[in-house]
């Protein structure tokens, strides 16, 4: 249903009632859907007041504390009286004393498993020659060869983490010294794209 489907009555009620009327008891009316509703007010440049959007957030605000006091509460309102603060725990409990024994053993299981399969995925992305998607160290080289592949990037070269390759661009700063010593580290260069 579009504004145009209106009778000319039915417009009449609809501009002089939009504006602090529920859209559901407005479709009841017009026999139609809230989403129709919503349509023809904007077809028709209709706007809810702000005191009625305002009525309507306190009132959804006060049923939603009615049905949180009819459940029990919550925690953090008592919490709030006893310690102070909205929280459910004591100040100062840790989250081993917050849990029972087997769900923590749980969690930190749960944890090293979740560990042990990124470390693992890393290394086959650094073993097939992809970059790496962490900062997980998972091959183990000598600190003077991260050293020279951080100097390498810093001249220009390409070289990923962990890899052996470096590519020369028509940017890179090339230093005859620095490549020697990557070379004697095993970096291999490329210079596919740069003319020699």
């Amino acid at each position: 249903m579009t504004a145009r489907d209106l009778t000319q009555e039915q417009r009449e009620w609809f501009v002089a009632n939009f504006d602090h009327t529920k859209n559901q008891e407005l479709a009841d009316h017009l026999g139609t859907s809230p989403r129709s509703v919503t349509r023809m007010a904007r077809e028709l440049g209709l706007w809810k007041t702000k005191e009625f959007v305002a009525a309507m957030q306190r009132n959804a605000s006060e049923h939603g504390a009615r049905a949180n006091r009819l459940m029990g509460g919550n925690a953090g309102a008592v919490n709030l009286l006893k310690y102070g603060k909205a929280t459910r725990f004591k100040p100062g409990t840790s989250q081993k004393e917050r849990m029972s024994a087997e769900a923590f053993a749980e969690m930190h299981r749960r944890i090293g498993e979740s560990r042990k399969e990124t470390f693992r995925k890393e290394r086959v992305r650094v073993n097939w020659g992809f970059e790496q998607k962490t900062n997980l160290r998972v091959v183990r080289c000598p600190q003077e060869k991260i050293s020279i592949r951080n100097g390498l990037r810093k001249r220009g070269y390409e070289i990923a983490r962990a890899s052996n390759e470096a590519t020369v661009t028509p940017t890179t700063r090339r230093s005859m010294k620095m490549e020697a010593r990557a070379e004697k580290m095993g970096i291999k260069f490329n210079f596919n794209q740069i003319a020699i």
